[in-house]
C-alpha cells in the first residue's frame, strides 16, 4: 500500500506540472529525484523539471503547496541532450581522466536525469532509454569506486600517523559508500543516503528496507600493521559490484599473480575502458581478466581465514 504522505506528493506534483503545462506548452515538465523513485518520508520536498526548448530558460521560483515545499528548476533541452551524450559512452583510461571528471561533476545532473519520469495528463512515464540507463550506472559505479578508492588511501595514511580516531571516521563513511556501490550497480540511482535500507531491497531481494551492513571497526593499530583479512569484505564487496556490469569471460580461468602485497590492506578495483586495475593510492597495477579472477579468489580466501 502507498503510503499516504507519498500519495500526497504524488497529487500535488500532477497539479503543479499540469499548471506549469499550461504557463509553458512547450515544455516538457519531468517528476525527479527520490519521489519519482516512489521515495518519500512526512517531509519531503517534490522536485519537479521544467525541460524547454529555449536556450535560455525561464528562472523559476519554489513554491508551497498544501504546505509540501515544491522545487523548481528549468533546463534547455540542449542542455538535457548533453547529459545523454556523457551517458552514451563509458570512456575513461588510466592515463586519461578528463572525461570521468566532466562526467562526475555533472553526476548530480545525470541522477535527475535517471530518475526522471514525463508527467503527463495520462500520468508518467520513464524518461531514459535502457541503454542510457545503463550507461549511468557504469559512470555512478565508477564514481563509487573512486570515492572508495580515495577513503581507502586516507585510511594507510592516517593509521600509519596512528590517528585512530580519524580513521575509524573514515571507516564508517567507507561503509556507506560500499552499500551506495552495490545499490547502483543494482540499477539504483545514486541518491542521498537516508534511502540507503530502501535502496537495498534491489541489491538484496529483501521484502523490507534492508538494513546498511555493517562491517567491525578494525583493532588499531594492530589491523594497520597485521595482514588483510579485516579489508578483505571491502575489496570482495567492491569487486562483486564491479563484476555484476563487467562479468569476466566464463573461459577466463585464474592466472597465477605475482603476490608483490597486492591483496594486502588499501588496494581496491577498479575497471575502466582499457581494463581492470588496482589501486593504492596513486599507485595502479593493470590486470588481465585472469588475474583479476585470481586475486578476488584471494580476497576471498582471506574472509574465512
Amino acid at each position: 500500500m502507498t503510503a499516504p504522505w507519498r500519495a500526497k506528493r504524488h497529487r500535488i506534483a500532477q497539479q503543479t506540472a499540469a499548471g506549469l503545462a499550461d504557463q509553458y506548452p512547450d515544455a516538457e515538465i519531468w517528476l525527479v529525484g527520490a519521489l519519482a523513485e516512489h521515495l518519500a518520508h512526512t517531509r519531503s520536498d517534490i522536485d519537479l523539471l521544467v525541460v524547454v526548448p529555449t536556450a535560455e530558460p525561464p528562472a523559476l521560483r519554489s513554491r508551497l503547496v498544501a504546505d509540501i515545499r515544491v522545487d523548481l528548476r528549468a533546463v534547455a533541452a540542449t542542455a538535457v541532450d548533453e547529459w545523454r551524450e556523457l551517458l552514451a559512452d563509458f570512456t575513461v583510461t588510466r592515463d586519461d581522466v578528463e572525461t570521468f571528471r566532466r562526467v562526475r561533476a555533472h553526476l548530480p545532473d545525470l541522477t535527475l536525469l535517471r530518475t526522471a519520469r514525463q508527467m503527463t495528463s495520462d500520468g508518467t512515464a520513464e524518461v531514459l532509454e535502457p541503454a542510457l540507463r545503463n550507461g549511468y550506472r557504469r559512470w555512478a559505479l565508477a564514481d563509487r569506486c573512486e570515492t572508495a578508492a580515495s577513503l581507502a588511501e586516507d585510511l594507510v595514511g592516517l593509521t600509519e600517523a596512528g590517528l585512530y580516531r580519524h580513521a575509524d571516521l573514515v571507516w564508517d563513511r567507507l561503509t556507506v559508500i560500499l552499500a551506495q556501490a552495490e545499490t547502483v550497480a543494482a540499477d539504483a540511482p545514486l541518491l542521498g543516503e537516508k534511502w540507503l535500507p530502501s535502496l537495498l531491497m534491489q541489491y538484496y531481494g529483501a521484502d523490507e528496507d534492508a538494513p546498511v551492513p555493517t562491517m567491525p571497526v578494525p583493532d588499531w593499530p594492530h589491523a594497520a600493521t597485521s595482514g588483510s583479512p579485516w579489508f578483505a569484505p571491502v575489496q570482495v564487496r567492491l569487486s562483486t559490484a564491479l563484476l555484476s556490469l563487467w562479468p569476466l569471460t566464463s573461459t577466463t580461468p585464474p592466472h597465477p599473480l605475482e603476490e608483490r602485497g597486492l591483496a594486502s590492506f588499501g588496494w581496491l578495483p577498479q575497471r575502466y575502458t582499457d581494463g581492470w586495475f588496482l589501486r593504492r593510492g596513486d599507485v595502479r597495477v593493470p590486470l588481465s581478466e585472469g588475474e583479476l579472477h585470481a586475486w578476488r579468489d584471494a580476497v576471498a580466501r582471506q574472509t574465512h581465514s
